[in-house]
């Protein structure tokens, strides 16, 4: 078992270098033989599709960092159980296609192997991820509070408060 400051430390390197887009350095975290999927539903195709090994992997980040700004994100806790780290994030995502800002939590789990990243599963919300890359039609649906913004805001609408 990993001490558990190293793993606080590497998760926080490892969250650094997305936000860098530095895929060199997150590929040196991450074990040749791991594995990493977004939670959801099959029927999501590849945006929940396992990807496994370095070239999948590396390749499957490349295409995240080209489509998703998540700088904004911030951590909120994290807990270290072991070799498993879940670390929840909150925060403002940028979709970069068309320059649209989302307010979402995210949770992720990783888990660790000789100090390196074997597994990682991250929670998202699907159905706004789905939207956004044109998977299914935005469903429009009002939340019944009023006040809560029912679309997301781009850089040409950045003063909208947060939900």
């Amino acid at each position: 078992m990993t001490d558990r400051r190293e793993l606080e430390r590497t998760v926080r390197t490892f969250y650094r270098a997305r936000n860098d887009n530095d895929i060199e350095q997150i590929m040196a975290l991450v074990d040749p033989n791991a594995c990493f999927r977004i939670a959801g539903n099959y029927r999501l195709g590849p945006l929940t599709h396992m990807t496994e090994g370095t070239s999948e992997i590396s390749a499957r980040f490349g295409d995240l960092m080209t489509n998703w700004d998540v700088s904004g994100l911030d951590i909120e806790s994290m807990h270290v159980d072991g070799d498993t780290v879940l670390v929840h994030r909150s925060g403002s995502i940028r979709f970069i296609p068309t320059d649209t800002f989302i307010d979402t939590e995210m949770l992720d789990k990783l888990t660790f192997s000789d100090g390196r990243i074997i597994e990682f599963v991250e929670f998202v919300d699907t159905l706004m991820a789905a939207e956004m890359i044109g998977f299914v039609k935005p469903s429009g649906i009002w939340t019944g509070v009023p006040g809560m913004p029912m679309e997301p805001r781009t850089a040409r609408d950045p003063g909208r408060p947060r939900a």
